[in-house]
C-alpha cells in the first residue's frame, strides 16, 4: 500500500496496566453500558438482548450532569436535549446564559479554539417560542454501531472532573437514535479526525483509553485520560503503529492503521492474499477503529482464513463447532470450549515490533444464553475492516494526534 503524503501516529500500548503520563487529565469511572443487538451469529442462533456495551462516562453539560458514550468514529458531542423526550435523561437547553444556539448559519463555526472548518447542514428550522425562533444550524451525522443522530447546533459551557471547557459547539438533538438498552445514556462524545469533534475542539494532542472486559471483577482500572502536553511519542512504552491518513473516498474523520497480517500462535496466515487490507482505488477496503462497534469485521478472504485456521486447531484437541459447514460464525459449547487450549490470536500492523497480541476473551465471546461461545469476529459486508472494542479491551490504547510522521 503507498505510504500517505503524511500521517499521525497512533501508539498502541499493549500493557494490560499501563501508566497515566505526568499532565495527563484523567477520567476515571469508565464504564460498560449493556445495548441490546438483535443479529445472528450464525443461522438459526439469535444473540439475545444486552450482549454488548458501550464505554460510557459522566459529562457535565451547563447545570446537569449526564451520561454519555465515548466514540472515537464520530465527530460532534451529541445531546438529547428538550422535556418530555422518550429517553431519560435529557439535556435541558437554556437553563443558563452560556448555552447559545448557533444561528445564523455561518460557514464555518469559531470559538476561542479558532476555525473549525465548514459545516455540512441539512437545513434551518424554526418554531415559534423556541428561542426567538431563531434559524438555527442542522446537522446530521452517522454514529457507527448506534445509529443517527440529527439537530441543530449550539454552544455550551463542558466540563469532566474539575476542568470547564466554555463555547463547546455540540449537537442538540429531539432523536438522538441509541441502541435499545441504553437507558440512561443521554448522547455520544465525539473523539474522531473530524473538526467539530470533541478532541480538535479543545485542541487534545493526546488521548488513551484503557476499558477491561465486561465480566472482569477489576472494573476500578477502566479509565479515559486526555493530555493537551507535546507528543512524545518515539519514548512511549508499547507498540507503536502509523495512523494513516484517509485516501480519497474514505471518511476523512476515522482512525485509519495499516494491518498488514494475521498470526495464530505465533504462525503468519501466508494464506491471507496479499494486499487484502489495503485501501483500493475506490476508496473502499483499509481498517479503521471503533470504540461503539463490538465485533471485529475483517475482509472475506482473510475472516475465511481466519476461521478455517482456528476451527482445524480447535478440531485436533477434539472439539467440533457447532455449524463446521458455515461460512460464517463459529460456535462452539460453552461447557467444552471452556476446557480447551485457545489458539492465540495477534494482529501485526505496519511498525516496529507492532504485533497486538490477544487474549481469547477478545475474540471468543460467550452467548449469554450460557450454553454457546462464539467467534466474534465476522466477514464484513462493506468492503473494509474494523476493528471493534472487544478486541481493544485489557490494553490501553493511545492516540497521538499532534504528531507527524515523514512519508515513506
Amino acid at each position: 500500500m503507498p505510504a500517505p503524503a503524511a500521517a499521525c501516529s497512533l501508539l498502541l500500548l499493549l500493557l494490560l496496566v499501563a501508566p497515566v503520563a505526568a499532565g495527563d487529565f484523567v477520567i476515571h469511572g469508565v464504564r460498560w453500558s449493556a445495548w441490546a443487538n438483535s443479529g445472528h451469529l450464525t443461522e438459526g442462533l439469535v444473540i439475545p438482548a444486552q450482549t454488548f456495551s458501550a464505554f460510557t462516562f459522566d459529562l457535565s453539560v451547563g447545570l446537569q450532569t449526564l451520561s454519555v458514550i465515548m466514540d472515537i468514529s464520530s465527530e460532534l458531542v451529541w445531546m438529547q436535549c428538550g422535556p418530555g423526550l422518550r429517553r431519560k435523561p435529557t439535556f435541558l437547553p437554556g437553563l443558563r446564559p452560556s448555552f447559545a444556539p448557533i444561528a445564523p448559519c455561518p460557514s464555518s463555526v469559531r470559538n476561542n479554539s479558532g476555525s473549525f472548518g465548514q459545516i455540512h447542514y441539512a437545513g434551518r428550522t424554526c418554531h415559534p417560542g423556541d428561542h426567538g425562533c431563531a434559524a438555527r444550524c442542522g446537522y446530521v451525522e452517522h454514529i457507527y454501531g448506534a445509529g443517527n443522530a440529527s439537530g441543530y447546533l449550539a454552544t455550551e459551557t463542558f466540563g469532566l472532573g474539575n476542568r470547564v471547557f466554555i463555547g463547546v459547539v455540540f449537537g442538540c438533538s429531539g432523536n438522538v437514535t441509541l441502541r435499545d438498552g441504553l437507558d440512561g445514556v443521554s448522547g455520544f462524545v465525539g473523539f474522531s479526525r473530524g473538526p467539530l469533534s470533541f478532541v480538535s475542539q479543545r485542541q487534545i494532542s493526546r488521548f488513551s483509553y484503557f476499558f477491561v472486559l465486561p465480566d472482569d471483577p477489576d472494573n476500578g482500572k477502566a479509565f479515559v485520560s486526555l493530555s493537551w502536553a507535546v507528543a512524545d511519542h518515539p519514548k512511549a512504552k508499547g507498540s507503536h503503529t502509523p495512523l494513516l491518513v484517509a485516501r480519497p473516498n474514505q471518511d476523512p474523520h476515522l482512525y485509519y492503521v495499516n494491518l498488514i497480517g494475521l498470526q495464530v500462535d505465533g504462525q503468519l496466515l501466508t494464506d491471507i492474499p496479499a494486499g487484502t487490507f489495503d485501501v483500493r482505488a475506490n476508496g473502499s477496503g483499509g481498517v479503521f477503529l471503533s470504540t461503539t462497534l463490538p465485533f471485529t469485521y475483517l475482509e472475506e478472504a482473510a475472516y475465511k482464513v481466519l476461521r478455517r485456521e482456528l476451527m482445524s486447531r480447535i478440531r485436533l484437541q477434539g472439539l467440533a463447532p457447532l455449524n463446521a459447514t458455515s461460512g460464517h460464525s463459529l460456535c462452539f459449547l460453552t461447557q467444552h470450549f471452556s476446557k480447551l487450549k485457545v489458539p492465540k490470536l495477534a494482529l501485526v500492523f505496519d511498525g516496529a515490533h507492532a504485533t497486538m497480541e490477544l487474549k481469547a476473551q477478545n475474540y471468543f465471546l460467550p452467548v449469554p444464553d450460557g450454553q454457546t461461545t462464539c467467534l466474534s469476529i465476522l466477514p464484513s459486508t462493506t468492503g473494509g475492516s474494523v476493528l471493534g472494542s472487544l478486541l481493544q479491551t485489557g490494553r490501553k490504547m493511545t492516540y497521538d494526534t499532534m504528531a507527524t510522521a515523514a512519508a515513506g
